[in-house]
């Protein structure tokens, strides 16, 4: 909260819409002039612009649906911007600021929970605090995506999955409303309790996916579907980002840096994959690596070249994998399972790097 009240101060005139990232290329719909939206020239936006519009209209009520990038895929992670629009009673004028503050509720449940992980795997609490260095959080702090939530209720899926409970069942049904690949989470469980034969608590867990399966349901009949533009060829759109890196505009500084910053990035979130399958190999019958192997299955197989690009990518789609990794390494005193995350945290700081100098500018 400090870190986003210095950086929307001193870049962006106290115009806390700015952390929705909203691009001035898009088509914008009345709500942007009405809430005086912070626009980014010659930039198409990101994310959170779209979870912004749909936090005022959760039900597909409006036309606002017509100014998202891919209103159907957007649709279906709902949970965010549905949790933004009841904290605001419904009304407009309270949305935004009810939309970060269901973000910074859910960072903050992530830390509570992942210090209890620590507790629980016999060290220091203070350890549940490598939560933030997730590049999720950061991520969500300075965009306002969903993924932070996602990944706080990994945490969750990690302190509750020892066993069978309510708590578990929400966090499962929050993460598969969180973002589709929270249905890996529930998968994950169901195995575990399919390898014990626990055929009839399979079951019921299966049936936490049930709002998000019938939400998508209700938004594939009110929204026109996009072409999601993935390969199925094993490792196709990784290899492309390796062979060919992002062209960073002329001038920029340090490019070089940048650019290997990009690599270290790409080769951490590889490595975590590795970590995935071996770690499963040893032990193919435990919830977190289930989980954690699901994932990177899923990062292997589905190829979609421009989420290869950037660490904003790819890094807080993988935010659940590395939160089951960091588990793991409490759990067995193994800190190599960090490095991926070591790995990938000096490009996320350098994505910060010019609002931080405007920071000190402003400080000066």
């Amino acid at each position: 909260m400090l870190w986003q009240w210095a950086t929307v101060t001193a870049n962006y005139g106290g115009n806390w819409s700015a952390l929705f990232c909203t691009g001035a290329v898009q088509r914008q719909p009345p709500l942007v002039s009405t809430e005086h939206i912070y626009l980014f020239e010659g930039s198409g936006g990101y994310d959170g612009q779209s979870y912004h519009y749909m936090a005022h209209d959760p039900f597909l009520s409006s036309d606002l649906k017509e100014f998202l990038d891919d209103a159907r895929l957007r649709y279906r992670r709902i949970l965010v911007p549905l949790l933004a629009y009841g904290l605001a009673l419904g009304r407009s004028d309270w949305v935004d600021g009810a939309y970060r503050m269901v973000c910074l509720l859910s960072i903050g449940l992530g830390v509570f929970w992942s210090c209890r992980i620590a507790q629980e795997a016999g060290v220091t609490a203070g350890w549940g605090l490598l939560f933030l260095a997730m590049p999720a959080i950061p991520i969500t702090v300075d965009r306002l995506t969903v993924d932070g939530s996602l990944a706080a209720l990994t945490a969750g899926f990690v302190l509750y999955s020892r066993s069978a409970s309510w708590r578990l069942f929400a966090v499962l049904a929050g993460a598969a409303l969180t973002r589709e690949t929270g249905l890996l989470l529930v998968g994950a469980f169901c195995a575990r309790l399919a390898w014990e034969r626990a055929w009839r608590s399979a079951g019921v867990f299966l049936f936490s996916a049930a709002p998000a399966i019938g939400w998508y349901g209700y938004v594939q009949m009110r929204t026109v579907g996009q072409p999601y533009g993935a390969s199925l060829i094993p490792f196709a759109a990784i290899f492309h980002a390796i062979g060919n890196p992002w062209r960073y505009p002329p001038g920029t500084p340090f490019v070089n840096a940048v650019l290997l910053a990009d690599y270290l990035a790409l080769g951490g979130v590889l490595l975590a994959f590795g970590l995935a399958f071996a770690w499963f190999a040893r032990s193919p019958r435990e919830t977190l690596r289930i989980a954690g192997v699901l994932f990177a299955a899923m990062a292997v197989v589905v190829q979609r070249a421009d989420h290869w690009q950037n660490v904003y990518d790819f890094g807080r789609v993988y935010t659940p994998l590395l939160v089951c990794l960091g588990a793991l390494a409490a759990q067995g005193r193994n800190g190599w399972l960090l490095a991926p995350v070591a790995m990938m945290l000096p490009r996320v700081a350098i994505q910060f790097a010019p609002q931080v100098l405007g920071v000190v500018r402003w400080m000066m």
